[in-house]
């Protein structure tokens, strides 16, 4: 591919790591859980990767239409130690090597004013009051957020402008599904039998 993904691509089916398990089979993902998010980010260390992790576990019950999973630039190893197992309620893709960066050409930004929103900003100086230090002149990793289907074709795509240029929460992801019509049909069937009830 090797090039900006777009609606209608199909991602190439592949295997990830998470902190806790090897080789997982993204094929097997996608057909538990499509529509899926999938929403790229900075390695898990960037407090704005943290951020919006949290928050994503914090309204995870709010999509229930669709699945998510969320990419990190970090290596599942260093993470295990960290990271409780149980953290997330859902699962944290790990791509060090930046593969998956690579083959979709998700930018990154050397300065700091293009690549950081308000929020951002906001996000990162609380960090640093506890003690968070950023590396000097380090490229900042944009964002991709894609919606796939269960053969991994892109439903929708957005590469993000800052660094906080994602879904807010997980009640957002749910709404841009119903927007964007993307709500299975057994879905909305178990909803209107609901309404009966």
């Amino acid at each position: 591919m090797a090039a900006k993904i777009k609606a209608g691509d199909k991602l190439p089916m592949f295997s990830y790591d998470t902190p806790y398990r090897a080789q997982n089979r993204f094929r097997d993902l996608l057909a538990a859980q499509a529509p899926l998010v999938l929403v790229f980010m900075a390695n898990f260390g960037n407090p704005v990767t943290r951020t919006f992790a949290s928050r994503y576990a914090e309204t995870y019950d709010k999509l229930y239409s669709g699945g998510f999973a969320m990419v990190v630039r970090s290596r599942a190893d260093k993470l295990a130690a960290s990271l409780a197992q149980d953290a997330l309620p859902f699962p944290l893709m790990c791509d060090a090597d930046g593969v998956l960066y690579d083959l979709l050409e998700i930018p990154t930004r050397g300065s700091a004013w293009t690549a950081y929103s308000l929020e951002a900003w906001q996000i990162l100086r609380q960090a640093k009051k506890q003690g968070y230090r950023a590396a000097k002149g380090a490229e900042q990793q944009m964002p991709l957020t894609l919606i796939l289907d269960k053969d991994g074709k892109v439903l929708f795509c957005h590469y993000g402008t800052s660094l906080t240029d994602v879904p807010q929460d997980c009640e957002a992801m749910q709404s841009l599904l119903e927007e964007l019509e993307l709500i299975p049909d057994s879905f909305e069937k178990a909803e209107l039998t609901g309404l009966k009830d």
